[in-house]
């Protein structure tokens, strides 16, 4: 047996720890476990521990490997990614019924907000009849045809084009396929009550909707293509979301720079406090732009002062990240890597990234094509060819089993389109051990508060082992991170 390359053994002022990201599995261990482990690092076999429950634990939890065995490890984990990548019951579609955004964001990477172009009839009509393809002729050899529909409205701005949602959306309820619930990506400044009033009925389950801040920070930067305000409609619009018979969830997105990062706070507070009892959310999102693009004005996080900015949330004012703190148990599969996963544009065109949307050399397809695909090459550069487990530089990388590779998009432009400076590895790549220790630290505090309330013994309550496994039972998987 010898010591797992996947292991970060640490000390620190809460204890002493040993994390596997191989199995994504912490252990809080006493002094005597420790050394032990110390020894096993350096080369050194577990004396007589073969038939103890720690050995057992270790092997269980892939901190002790056969040679080798870490790679057959690596394999199975490459197999199941393109087992769901290559998935193909399900057909999921991020749809633009329009590129044109009534607002002018100062930060927006996209330059197609006055693109006049809407969905016509025609387009939408072959939508249909599109997806109607894919559940009887998928053309996938050994492949069966889609048996459910999932749905984003994306844009551009797609509230300007509400009737096309609406349209779409009945004829999709009316298609022979599960129909999961959709999402809406709004600025929520079209929001009104007619609208409300019509999202149970079109199965539009989440509404996103973005703010920058309190007042004053949010109308500097979203303003109208007139310059004019927006908060305090966006506001209002959510009040009548939240007070209409509305059966879904509201999520509020504040994206975050150094210009409004410490508006934060205020905001969210303001907006828990408004809505407490009602289905809304409000959590950070980094302001992003692609491809070494300054059209954030050079205000935009890097990746250590983000995770700077989220850690300094959780220690000091308890918001954790929606997943929580310590890793997740599944690597992520963005849908830019999904087969059966498309962005569609208002003319039919196919992209397969969000951030792709509007921008001609990025399109993979068409829905009026004869074989769908356009270009092969594309497809199969974000299918395999940003595949981390088929990179070197990902395989030595010890925290590949639980970063997954990061953005498909940013590898994608970095690796064929010249552009090194969008790469961007996982924040656990240089801040595995604050992020650990923070979950240390919370689930500390929560033990505490039970002894205290006389709650008893919590699942990761203390041992006579000398040693505890002090993961979370099952890690939150977070929802696709969605832009506006």
């Amino acid at each position: 047996m010898q010591w797992s390359r996947y292991n970060t053994l640490f000390r620190s002022d809460l204890g002493r720890f040993c994390y596997s990201s191989l199995s994504n599995t912490l252990l809080e261990l006493d002094e005597i476990h420790y050394a032990l482990l110390e020894a096993c690092q350096r080369g050194h076999e577990l004396s007589g521990a073969r038939n103890n429950g720690f050995f057992g634990l270790l092997r269980e939890k892939y901190m002790l490997v056969e040679a080798e065995e870490e790679d057959g490890l690596l394999l199975a984990r490459h197999y199941r990614r393109q087992a769901l990548a290559f998935e193909t019951s399900t057909l999921r579609l991020t749809v633009c019924p329009t590129l044109r955004c009534n607002f002018r964001c100062s930060y927006c990477f996209q330059d197609s907000q006055q693109d006049g172009l809407f969905m016509n009839a025609k387009t939408q009509e072959r939508l249909v009849e599109w997806i109607k393809e894919q559940a009887t002729s998928p053309k996938i050899p050994g492949k069966a045809g889609i048996r459910a529909l999932a749905v984003a409205w994306y844009g551009g701005e797609p509230l300007l084009a509400f009737e096309t949602i609406r349209s779409l959306s009945e004829r999709f309820l009316a298609l022979d396929l599960s129909y999961e619930k959709a999402v809406l990506v709004t600025n929520g400044y079209l929001l009104d009550r007619e609208k409300i009033a019509r999202l149970n009925d079109l199965r539009i389950g989440i509404v996103q909707i973005t703010l920058d801040g309190p007042p004053e920070m949010h109308d500097a930067r979203r303003v109208l293509a007139d310059g004019g305000p927006t908060f305090s409609r966006i506001l209002g619009n959510v009040e009548a979301l939240m007070e209409s018979d509305y059966a879904g969830m509201c999520s509020i997105r504040v994206n975050v720079d150094k210009r409004n990062a410490e508006g934060f706070l205020a905001l969210r507070e303001e907006l828990l406090v408004r809505f407490r009892g009602k289905n809304v959310s409000v959590s950070p999102a980094r302001v992003d732009v692609m491809g070494g693009s300054t059209c954030d004005g050079g205000c935009r996080m890097d990746t250590e002062e983000w995770t700077d900015f989220g850690l300094e949330l959780a220690r000091r004012h308890g918001v954790l990240p929606a997943w929580g703190l310590h890793p997740l148990d599944q690597e992520p599969l963005c849908v830019a890597g999904s087969s059966r996963s498309f962005v569609l544009g208002p003319e039919g065109e196919l992209y397969k990234c969000w951030d792709d949307a509007g921008r001609p050399g990025m399109v993979v397809g068409s829905i009026h094509a004869p074989d769908t695909i356009t270009d092969a090459v594309l497809t199969a550069q974000y299918s395999t060819g940003v595949d981390p487990y088929s990179d070197p530089e990902c395989r030595a990388c010890v925290v590949l089993p639980i970063c997954g590779g990061g953005c498909p998009h940013r590898r994608l432009l970095a690796k064929y389109r010249g552009q090194e400076g969008a790469r961007r590895c996982s924040p656990y790549k240089t801040r595995l051990r604050d992020y650990l220790e923070a979950y240390i630290d919370t689930l500390r505090t929560r033990e505490i508060c039970a002894t205290l309330l006389k709650a008893g013994a919590t699942a990761t309550g203390k041992t006579r082992t000398g040693y505890r496994v002090i993961s979370p039972a099952a890690a939150r998987k977070p929802e696709n991170e969605e832009r506006a």
